[in-house]
């Protein structure tokens, strides 16, 4: 018995990842915490340092969907779209839940 995931999407924000493994890995993390969650990752945006162009797009795929939940690493990777918190109330406030992978205390800087 299979029960249909909900879909998601995911962000990460290469201004926080520093090679190709890292990138890798924090993919497994969020695809990981998502299958906790009974989701389906169906695209992960990746920002690349610059303009914010992946953002963008998952902004909108995010508005047109119907309060589809974001998978990120950490809240800092929400800082391609703004400020971290405001953007996360944001969602909430829209009815999507935004997911944090792993526990940003290991780099606090």
């Amino acid at each position: 018995m299979h029960m249909s995931a909900t879909p998601a999407l995911g962000l990460i924000s290469m201004s926080f990842v520093r090679n190709t493994g890292e990138l890798l890995a924090i993919c497994r993390e969020l695809l990981a915490l998502a299958d906790e969650h009974g989701l389906h990752l169906t695209k992960v945006y990746v920002g690349e340092p610059g303009p914010p162009n992946a953002a963008f797009d998952l902004l909108e795929s995010l508005l047109e969907s119907d309060g589809q939940p974001l998978v990120v690493p950490t809240l800092h990777h929400l800082a391609v779209l703004g400020h971290p918190a405001q953007i996360r109330d944001h969602l909430h406030h829209c009815n999507h839940e935004v997911l944090i992978a792993t526990n940003p205390a290991e780099r606090t800087c």
